[in-house]
């Protein structure tokens, strides 16, 4: 399962819960358990950490393996979590080395453009003959 199919599932059991005004600080272990991911304690930590960095989760005072949602993460599920975010960034990527390409065509065909022109006042001025 790919990394933002892992961090969205979390995000989506978190959110479920909220809905459900069940906003309490839950294990990292329990939360990939109970969001049905098959994932060593120490990656379901490595994830739920991530979500912390990103600011999605808030991470418990007393006890830095328990988590909970907070507002930016309900936010974030709503707008379309990470795959949306990663498909985002990738039509970004493609539009912007469309444009890059367009613009360096552009630039070749003004470029001809100039060296004909060139040529033709060249040939103008002075008649190249070859007898």
């Amino acid at each position: 399962m790919k990394p933002e199919v892992k961090l969205d599932h979390i995000l989506k059991f978190l959110y479920e819960e909220y809905l459900k005004d069940n906003i309490l600080y839950v294990h990292s272990k329990e939360i990939c358990h109970f969001a049905e991911l098959d994932v060593s304690p120490s990656e379901a930590y490595l994830i739920m950490e991530k979500l912390n960095i990103d600011g999605y989760v808030d991470v418990s005072h007393s006890n830095q393996w328990m988590f909970k949602i907070n507002y930016n993460g309900v936010l974030f599920h709503r707008k379309g979590g990470y795959e949306d975010e990663l498909r985002d960034i990738n039509r970004k990527r493609t539009k912007e080395d469309i444009y890059n390409i367009i613009t360096a065509v552009g630039a070749i065909i003004a470029i001809l453009y100039a060296v004909w022109q060139f040529f033709i006042e060249f040939s103008k001025h002075y008649v190249i003959s070859i007898f």
